[in-house]
């Protein structure tokens, strides 16, 4: 798990040595992505969602990735489509059934717009002490913030532990006065589910197994 951090920071440092940024254009889930099963089975569940939301935020955060893609959209039994095509025996017609991956990648690629940029997030605990890379709890919270070229700022949350987390946040501008969220979970309804408005300053909980996106509002 601490390759995670460590293999990003690396290549940042590599890129920033030779002044080079980079488009992260091809991730796959492959047989040695051991923590959920290896990449054959179409996945219907948060697992591989969560997965991938951490590699993407990992990405974003410690090698400051200037774009983040996913390589496929259909296919069959395997984690790496984000939709399940069913063919019929004559190829004639067939269905279709998505996966929570693919709405898990709306709650970065539907908020974050071309041309947003990343800021920095600080953490501290209830006692006001600054966290050390609070940011990323690896097995618990991810928080990642952005400003699009509008002002307007996004917070994708992503909750990767058994039980549900409570907190507060903040942005140092004073025309984000409520947030919008919107939730993916495992729950069937809960695809980019707009959730309950949030006042400034006020307390929200995250579930357990979940990535809810907020996005600020003016009123």
């Amino acid at each position: 798990m601490k390759g995670l951090r460590d293999f990003r920071r690396q290549l940042r440092d590599t890129l920033d040595k030779y002044k080079v940024d980079f488009w992260q254009t091809e991730t796959c889930i492959m047989s040695n992505d051991q923590e959920i099963g290896g990449g054959g089975g179409f996945d219907r569940t948060m697992k591989t969602a969560l997965y991938v939301a951490r590699i993407i935020h990992h990405d974003l955060v410690y090698a400051k990735a200037r774009s983040w893609q996913w390589w496929r959209a259909i296919g069959g039994d395997y984690k790496d489509g984000l939709i399940r095509e069913y063919t019929d025996s004559d190829l004639r017609d067939g269905r279709v059934e998505d996966s929570k991956l693919l709405w898990v990648l709306g709650n970065y690629s539907r908020f974050i717009r071309p041309g947003a940029v990343r800021m920095s997030v600080r953490t501290k605990d209830k006692d006001g002490r600054e966290v050390e890379e609070g940011d990323t709890e690896q097995k618990g919270l991810m928080c990642s913030a952005y400003q699009n070229t509008n002002r307007q700022w996004v917070m994708v949350v992503i909750n990767y532990a058994d039980k549900e987390r409570t907190f507060t946040f903040d942005v140092d501008d004073a025309k984000a006065k409520s947030w919008q969220g919107y939730r993916t979970s495992d729950r069937a309804d809960e695809n980019l589910l707009p959730v309950e408005k949030l006042k400034k300053g006020q307390p929200v909980t995250v579930p357990a197994r979940s990535v809810v996106t907020f996005v600020s509002n003016e009123l």
